[in-house]
């Protein structure tokens, strides 16, 4: 009967102690969730908006070589790579961005885009060709595009995109934040279906891009920043066309 009463006793005791053991291993268990859970996509997109609201305050200009992937998935695959260099200011507010292209899948193909003044131009010298775009009415949304990782904020973005954090990558031994942004404007939403950024953390500007349009096509675009906030050159937004150049208005 005591060897009974004693197996019992042994037997509660074992069933307490395994209890406890399962209860701390549960309070570990949620502890370290809890670690996890404040690393959601949630805490880590407001840590990239903040980083780029922070950068925003401060960002003057910007220059970057630029490598930049055209591909055509329909109605067949097509592929061309152009090659540059890229300008970004902002003055009073407002701002301005040129595209120097100097080739185009490795062969001497120049040409320039350069949004400035509220005026978008694009000069093929290599067809003699000057396009002038009316941007009327349209400023805001063109800038909004331009300014993506290069100046504009965090808080800009939300006003402009629905902005979804994807994860972290390191690119060329910086560590960035991807971020998935869709258009929320119905007139931007005809041009482009979606754009993941991925932005530098330590810098807080976006060293790649990729922009798709409504079909799957897209645009890959790589920066390497070259200066960050040391102005540019004087004539980076000036077009200077040949003599006898066609001007076209649209």
């Amino acid at each position: 009967m005591c060897d009974a009463k004693a197996g019992s006793r042994e037997q509660k005791t074992m069933r307490r102690i395994l209890a406890a053991g399962f209860l701390w291993g549960a309070i570990f268990l949620v502890a370290n969730l809890g670690v996890s859970i404040a690393q959601t996509p949630s805490t880590e997109l407001d840590k990239t908006l903040a980083r780029l609201d922070a950068t925003a305050q401060k960002f003057k200009s910007a220059e970057a070589e630029v490598v930049w992937d055209n591909v055509q998935t329909q109605p067949i695959y097509d592929k061309d790579t152009q090659t540059g260099t890229i300008y970004f200011e902002r003055r009073k507010g407002e701002v301005s961005t040129a595209l120097h292209l100097k080739t185009l899948d490795g062969k001497p193909v120049p040409k320039e885009m350069v949004y400035d003044g509220g005026e978008f131009k694009l000069y093929e010298p290599m067809l003699k060709q000057l396009t002038i775009f009316k941007t009327t009415g349209k400023q805001s949304q063109i800038e909004s595009f331009l300014a993506l990782g290069f100046g504009g904020s965090g808080a800009d973005l939300k006003k402009n995109w629905n902005v979804r954090y994807t994860g972290a990558e390191t690119i060329d031994g910086m560590a960035t934040s991807r971020l998935e942004l869709l258009p929320l404007n119905e007139g931007a939403k005809q041009n482009v279906s979606k754009v993941i950024l991925w932005v530098d953390m330590a810098s807080g500007i976006a060293i790649r891009q990729q922009s798709f349009d409504p079909s799957g096509n897209y645009r890959m675009v790589n920066y390497k920043i070259v200066h960050l906030n040391s102005g540019v050159p004087a004539n980076a937004f000036a077009v200077k066309t040949a003599s006898g150049t066609r001007v076209i208005q649209r």
